[in-house]
């Protein structure tokens, strides 16, 4: 039979080893346009992004009536700026300021989009240094990015795809 200082001499050993336990390194995978892949081998921006995203819990009403049955809110990443503004933010002083790539596939219809608001568009091409620039300083991480600014400068939203810089158009007729 042990003795109590064996015990508390075992205890004592013990809590040191548990002080200077480390775990393993994870592995995350999450959703990348349209498929799951490690984190780890995402390039920087798309990591910036992933650090960035936002998990929205919707209650159970909200969910039933907004959703269909297919969708999980709670999975669902949304990294959209949602549209805050006051309406008299928004006029016809207001400007975009769009961010394009000649390579992006989805710019030219972006650059529609943003013309068919009737306010002025700033085109910044991310490929050139200064564009580059301006990209970081606004924390873009893709493009397209519109940004909807007031006449003061204040950013009062972003976009990322047509359907949305479309939506900038209620704001400012």
């Amino acid at each position: 039979m042990r003795s109590l200082v064996d015990i508390e001499r075992d205890l004592e050993a013990a809590r040191k080893a548990l002080a200077s336990v480390e775990g393993n390194p994870a592995e995350v995978y999450s959703r990348i346009v349209g498929y799951y892949r490690s984190v780890r081998n995402w390039n920087r921006g798309k990591r910036e992004e992933y650090g960035e995203r936002l998990l929205y819990n919707i209650d159970a009403a909200v969910e039933a009536s907004t959703y269909p049955q297919a969708a999980t809110p709670m999975s669902v990443a949304c990294v959209q700026t949602p549209v805050t503004h006051k309406a008299q933010d928004v006029n016809l002083d207001s400007r975009v300021l769009l961010f394009v790539r000649p390579a992006c596939p989805a710019c030219p219809g972006a650059k529609v989009a943003a013309g068919r608001l009737g306010i002025p568009v700033d085109m910044v091409n991310a490929d050139t240094e200064a564009g580059l620039a301006e990209a970081i300083k606004r924390q873009v991480l893709s493009t397209p990015t519109a940004i909807l600014l007031a006449k003061d400068g204040k950013e009062l939203g972003r976009a990322r795809d047509n359907a949305s810089i479309a939506a900038f158009g209620k704001l400012v007729s």
